[in-house]
């Protein structure tokens, strides 16, 4: 009588080897589960095995623990079959307490970018949102987003599939890869009708694996491995709309052309710092054709301040009322171009006072008297040079708005936490800086709200975000019920036209 054969691999093991999977012994207390198939060894003459994909670890405490590949392969097939369509949690607990009013913000206020969203990228769409939702209230980390983005009633719903740290990188290479889906979304916030601001800044990032960190001069001082981001801002809907990486070593104006192009506009107005002032490069953009106002030096060669020597400032040309302030001005010609001069009395006597009080301070000598007389009639000036044809007044104002640009370009380095990268390729860094943009603009929604609310002096956008993270949603007996808002908080949310109120019944 034949022996009946016995397995090497203990019963706790081989309860979980299904047909076309194979055990492999690691120690007496673990096993791997590992796919496996059989093809047929011509020059054999006989069958083959052929080993797979690893599918996890077993042992006789904890059982069958699925491995993080296989977790994120099918977290992406479900959301597949899902077909991008979004269906709200089911097995939330009796009692679960989440964040309401940011969620909400972004479900109904957001609406148009989130239709937007999903038109563009129908199976992603959801957990961009989510990334996003993440980077404008914690400023998560990937590994962070799933825990982070379970504490909101955004996840319930539009789901929690597909947010480990290994599924997310997965996605953000996948969607770096679709920088004509991005650019198509930039598009269509781009409105060639309204003012455009362009401006640029640096990015830190230490990756070897990327041809874009140059080692350069940053706008900190000093030098460091770098990435430059172009930057279109509209300055009617207060709201950045488009960015383009460039190598941190290209610092040179002919990128204003070609965003210019990328962006879809035929017309905008590059607004430029004083580092840039140079012959050639004014020359370059007067070859590329591209409207400029560019801020000179105080010290360049031909600026003649005698025009605002005299108390009743009679050699201007005119003057203007800017935040409640007189400012004038005087048409002059530099470099063959345009361009005004303008003095702020009101910043000239601050100036001066600041320059006097160095004089006065023993340990800054290089603060004189003599020096003050030399600089007095600087003070509180501003020379700009323009080939944008407009007026005094509109090409002050085109400058001014340079500072919301550059408001805007703290709110992405600072607020957002963006002001280094540790993305490890380029197609990673796109999605990246793509998901980022998102939550920049959600960011200037609550800005603008502040500002037609007249609140801007007494909060920050930030504070608008916090008071929304803090209205919470209860589920109870089984279905979902807004809870009780602080006194504070309601007062700033009505006032910003963010209506979030308790007892409002079922969701």
């Amino acid at each position: 009588m034949a022996k009946k054969q016995t397995s090497p691999h203990p019963e706790w093991a081989l309860k979980y080897r299904r047909p076309g999977t194979e055990l492999r012994k690691v120690n007496d207390h673990l096993y791997h589960l590992s796919e496996c198939r059989s093809v047929y060894d011509k020059e054999k003459k006989r069958a083959r095995k052929i080993s797979g994909k690893y599918l996890g670890s077993i042992t006789e405490e904890g059982g069958f623990k699925e491995s993080k590949a296989r977790q994120r392969e099918r977290e992406i097939e479900e959301l597949k079959a899902s077909k991008g369509e979004v269906a709200e949690s089911k097995d939330c607990r009796v009692g679960e307490v989440k964040e309401l009013g940011l969620s909400k913000f972004i479900l109904e206020e957001q609406s148009d970018t989130l239709a937007e969203l999903k038109r563009l990228f129908p199976l992603e769409w959801t957990r961009i949102v989510a990334l996003a939702y993440c980077r404008l209230r914690y400023q998560s980390p990937l590994r962070r987003v799933a825990s982070d983005f379970g504490d909101s009633y955004l996840s319930v719903k539009l789901g929690d599939k597909g947010l480990s740290g290994n599924a997310l990188s997965g996605l953000m290479h996948d969607l770096g890869c679709r920088r004509d889906t991005m650019l198509e979304y930039m598009r269509s916030k781009v409105d060639p009708d309204n003012g455009l601001i362009f401006d640029g800044t640096d990015l830190l990032s230490a990756s070897r694996l990327m041809d874009y960190p140059q080692m350069s001069k940053t706008k900190r001082g000093g030098f460091d491995t770098e990435i430059n981001l172009m930057w279109v801002y509209n300055t009617t809907r207060k709201l950045p709309v488009y960015y383009r990486i460039l190598p941190g070593s290209i610092k040179d104006v002919s990128s204003f052309k070609l965003s210019l192009e990328d962006a879809g506009l035929k017309d905008g107005i590059a607004i430029i710092d004083k580092g840039f002032q140079s012959r050639s490069n004014i020359s370059k953009l007067d070859e590329l054709k591209i409207k400029f106002i560019m801020s000179l030096k105080r010290s360049t060669p031909g600026l003649d301040y005698s025009c605002f020597a005299n108390r009743d400032n009679a050699g201007s040309d005119g003057f203007f009322i800017y935040q409640k302030r007189p400012i004038w001005w005087k048409r002059i010609e530099m470099e063959e171009h345009e361009s005004y001069l303008y003095l702020d009395e009101a910043h000239r006597a601050a100036e001066a006072e600041d320059y006097m009080r160095r004089v006065a301070d023993p340990d800054n000598e290089e603060y004189t008297l003599e020096g003050y007389r030399k600089k007095s009639l600087q003070f509180g000036t501003l020379a700009l040079l323009s080939t944008a044809g407009k007026s005094a007044e509109d090409t002050y104002l085109d400058y001014k708005t340079r500072g919301d640009v550059e408001q805007a370009i703290d709110a992405f380095k600072n607020i957002l936490d963006a002001d280094h990268s540790c993305m490890q390729d380029e197609k990673s860094l796109e999605a990246w800086m793509f998901v980022n943009l998102i939550a920049l603009q959600w960011y200037y929604d609550l800005s603008h709200r502040l500002h037609e609310a007249k609140q801007e002096n007494k909060f920050a956008p930030m504070d608008i975000v916090r008071a929304l993270s803090r209205c919470r949603v209860v589920k109870v007996d089984y279905q979902w019920q807004s809870a009780e808002v602080m006194k504070k908080d309601r007062q700033l949310l009505d006032a910003t036209g963010l209506h979030i109120t308790p007892n409002q019944g079922v969701l």
